[in-house]
């Protein structure tokens, strides 16, 4: 039994500093209770010997957790920094980095042992700490076919996430390989994203934007996915008070969009002019009922297959699939008239008062290939519109 606080007495002092001078002479009673009892057993001698025995454990004890402690910081932190290095979770930040190493777990495997085989269900990733994986697959007549080759640091089976289908092929480690798994076994990735839904939504638009650049169709995407992929996509793309595409969507899907179309394409900014009169006169509510109703419009003048979002604010982009620049302007002509006619009277008492908007536009690829040099090109137009007068179009 440990001693009590009461039993600490000003021998037990002395005991104390002898048990300091004990493990300094004698290091290896720190490793361990055997060894404690070992040494207790060749005669050392003192008239408090149980006390000394008692407060050794303790000591182990809390060496022992210490240990053990240091050792776990050090797998989270190589968890860290592992994952880290992967693409899809480099753009987590620290805490969230936290959460995805707690639901990881490193797996050894000897040269020739199966990290998963060909008909399994799928459900996670695998990065590599070490070593080196084989993606193997069934060939005629029995034989096997090598179709992948993953060494340190490669992470593989990213799609595995949003799909429980059977594996089309089998990961052979080629040598000893150790691999962290995400989530870790028993595991599925549906519960991370039940309990973490503010981490999960980034990994799952990494993933989105990962699988939206091989397939090059998000409408394709949303189709080919479970109807929980859909949800979370949507309330991760959407902006929840115009229901249009927001910023997160144009500053990541649109990159690998732009390749996909076959002529130019014209990016849209369009900002109110006095907008902020509506919110300094009327109040925020009159000033989300502007920024609906606008959207809205946008809605109705554009094409089927153009694609609106919310910029930023007061702010709304626009896409304009295969168009040149003079269709380009005549959309912004419709939208800038139908933009100056929305009857605002049902939030606004002034009879009289009338949308006025800017809009500025660039072509792809003419004035860049970059999806966020191309916005910031058509946002500098717009502001061009608003310092020439604005409610007017600048190409």
């Amino acid at each position: 039994m440990l001693v009590s606080q009461q039993e600490v007495s000003p021998v037990s002092v002395d005991l104390f500093c002898e048990l300091l001078r004990l493990l300094k002479f004698h290091p290896d009673l720190i490793r361990g209770k055997y060894e404690f009892r070992a040494a207790q057993q060749q005669n050392i001698k003192h008239q408090n010997k149980s006390f000394i025995f008692n407060l050794t454990l303790l000591y182990i004890s809390i060496y022992d957790q210490q240990i053990l402690n240091m050792k776990n910081i050090k797998t989270k932190q190589e968890k860290i920094e592992l994952l880290r290095n992967a693409g899809l979770f480099s753009m987590l930040k620290e805490k969230e980095l936290e959460i995805v190493a707690k639901y990881s777990e490193y797996y050894d495997f000897e040269k020739g042992k199966t990290v998963f085989a060909e008909g399994s269900e799928a459900g996670e990733l695998h990065i590599i700490k070490d070593g080196e994986i084989v993606i193997r697959k069934e060939a005629k007549k029995g034989r096997q076919k090598d179709i992948a080759r993953y060494i340190s640091g490669n992470c593989f089976g990213e799609m595995d996430l949003l799909e429980t289908i059977p594996r089309t092929a089998s990961a052979i480690a080629d040598k000893k390989t150790t691999v962290l798994t995400f989530p870790r076994r028993g595991i599925k990735f549906k519960e991370v994203l039940s309990n973490h839904p503010e981490v999960s939504a980034n990994i799952l638009h990494k993933l989105l934007v990962i699988i939206a650049g091989r397939i090059r169709s998000t409408n394709k995407l949303v189709s080919e996915k479970t109807p929980w992929v859909e949800d979370l996509r949507i309330q991760l793309l959407n902006d929840k008070l115009t229901g249009l595409y927001n910023r997160t969507f144009l500053d990541e899907d649109l990159a690998t969009l732009l390749p996909g179309y076959n002529n130019k394409t014209c990016v849209l900014v369009i900002k109110p002019d006095n907008f902020k009169i509506i919110n300094d006169n009327y109040g925020h509510d009159a000033g989300d009922k502007s920024l609906v109703i606008i959207a809205n419009t946008i809605k109705t003048v554009i094409r089927k297959n153009d694609i609106a979002a919310r910029y930023k604010g007061d702010e709304y982009s626009v896409i304009l699939p295969d168009t040149d620049i003079e269709n380009a302007f005549d959309i912004c002509e419709k939208l800038k008239y139908a933009i100056n006619n929305i009857d605002v009277s049902d939030f606004i008492s002034d009879k009289n008062f009338k949308i006025l908007v800017s809009i500025g536009f660039s072509v792809y690829p003419d004035d860049s290939t970059d999806n966020k040099k191309l916005l910031k090109s058509a946002y500098d137009k717009m502001l061009k519109a608003r310092n020439n007068g604005g409610n007017r179009i600048v190409k």
